[in-house]
């Protein structure tokens, strides 16, 4: 799934919940900070808002001096956690990022239900095949 808001493409962490969760560094860029530490000071700043499925801290490996592997920490945020961070946001552009992310969570929450139905319906139709071999 491309993930594309105003010219500016995230690249998504992949987890295994199904959710898609971007970087504190790519949501800041996407809502015309500097840098990540104004995303992270608004998270601070509203910690108690967030629940363990809108932000988590993840370790990674990244290039350190010489080529050396070292370990990184950093925040990511659920769709929901970034439309959170972009509601204490007051940049010019967070505005436009609050209704895109919500139509991206709507998009997303339409292809669940989608895929959901299907499923019930294979299982279904498995649950009846089983029925009439009887």
């Amino acid at each position: 799934m491309d993930l594309v808001f105003n010219q500016f493409a995230f690249n998504p962490v992949q987890m295994n919940d199904g959710q898609i969760w971007v970087t504190s560094n790519e949501l800041a860029k996407a809502l015309g900070y500097a840098n990540e530490k104004s995303v992270n000071n608004l998270y601070n700043s509203n910690s108690d808002e967030f629940s363990s499925a809108m932000t988590m801290v993840i370790e990674s490996m990244t290039n350190g001096i010489n080529n050396s592997q070292r370990k990184i920490k950093t925040r990511i945020f659920s769709l929901r956690g970034c439309h959170l961070i972009a509601m204490f946001a007051r940049t010019a552009i967070a505005k436009k990022f609050r209704i895109w992310v919500l139509n991206v969570l709507e998009s997303n929450t339409k292809q669940a239900a989608q895929q959901l139905s299907q499923i019930t319906s294979i299982e279904d139709l498995l649950n009846a095949s089983i029925e009439q071999g009887k």
